[in-house]
């Protein structure tokens, strides 16, 4: 609880609750926490009051997390301490990216925030400071594990899969698998679902990179399932979504009777940026993929996250 005063003998006491609830929406949720305000007698009843902020994920480094406000208007009530309720915009993105930042432990969210007294009589002829007073705080959240995976169960049902695949913003093979997922993405929406699951075997492509590290698809399968190390399932996995991608870039009597959707594109892409995912997070290079030794020059370079808010 942090008391801010207001000028003129006013004070108002602020604090917030960890989060209450997710309210699902159509990939868009708002993530709700009850505020808890008391002016301590020192303001009448009826002056209104404007909250408003910015949050952050305050885990490793800084993540912004947009801006929140408060659901309904506030004014003050006479002689007792009222309520609020901050409301936080959150996308399935955003979900997403947070699980993976927690990586199954609890999570801190960083609220900092804005508060301005309405025209209050008691004070009408004073000093312009007093008759406007704006005032911040800021606020750290400590949310259990627990807490959060049961807020989460309310978003799960209409919830879409979002998989987290940090892109570097240069040149190199991982930035180019971003551009071909992002572009897979963009035509899906535009319902051009072939030419989606193209840009997604682009990906596969891009992510083979100059050195042909996975091992060929024969060589695994003449391995006994239970045998096969983490690098040569993984290879399975790359072979056979290049084989599912393939087709839509073929002109041939069997490419022609594969009728793409959205689903099935979906689906295609999905896979694609798990596979990347996991090589970002494993940095699959020559080692993961054949099991020998990586050449200096032949790995993947890795794509987990920095410690800063500027990883997307």
């Amino acid at each position: 609880m942090q008391v801010l005063p207001f000028g003129a003998g006013r004070q108002l006491s602020v604090s917030i609750d960890e989060p209450n609830a997710i309210m699902r929406g159509a990939g868009l949720h708002r993530l709700t926490c009850r505020i808890r305000l008391d002016a301590r007698n020192t303001i009448a009843g009826g002056v209104p009051i404007a909250l408003s902020g910015w949050a952050w994920l305050s885990m490793v480094g800084m993540d912004w997390l947009g801006g929140w406000s408060t659901e309904r208007p506030v004014v003050t009530r006479q002689g007792q301490p009222f309520d609020a309720t901050l409301v936080l915009p959150l996308t399935d993105e955003q979900l997403a990216v947070i699980e993976q930042r927690r990586a199954g432990s609890d999570i801190r969210i960083q609220f900092d925030g804005n508060v301005v007294l309405g025209f209050d009589p008691a004070v009408a002829a004073g000093s312009e400071n007093d008759r406007w007073p704006e005032r911040s705080f800021q606020e750290t959240i400590h949310i259990y594990r627990d807490t959060w995976v049961r807020l989460l169960s309310q978003v799960s049902a209409a919830s879409s899969l979002a998989v987290v695949v940090p892109i570097p913003l240069d040149a190199s093979a991982p930035a180019r698998v971003g551009v071909h997922l992002r572009e897979a993405i963009r035509k899906v929406n535009n319902g051009e679902y072939g030419d989606a699951v193209t840009e997604a075997r682009k990906a596969i492509d891009a992510m083979d990179g100059k050195s042909q590290g996975w091992q060929a698809e024969r060589q695994i399968a003449a391995i006994k399932k239970e045998e096969r190390t983490f690098g040569q399932r993984l290879g399975m996995l790359r072979h056979a979504l290049h084989g599912l991608a393939s087709p839509a870039a073929h002109g041939d009597d069997v490419a022609a009777e594969i009728k793409w959707d959205r689903e099935n594109a979906l689906a295609v892409i999905a896979g694609v940026a798990a596979l990347a995912a996991c090589a970002a997070e494993q940095m699959v290079g020559t080692e993961v993929l054949t099991g020998q030794e990586p050449a200096a020059t032949a790995s993947w370079p890795s794509l987990k996250p920095a410690k800063s808010p500027n990883t997307s």
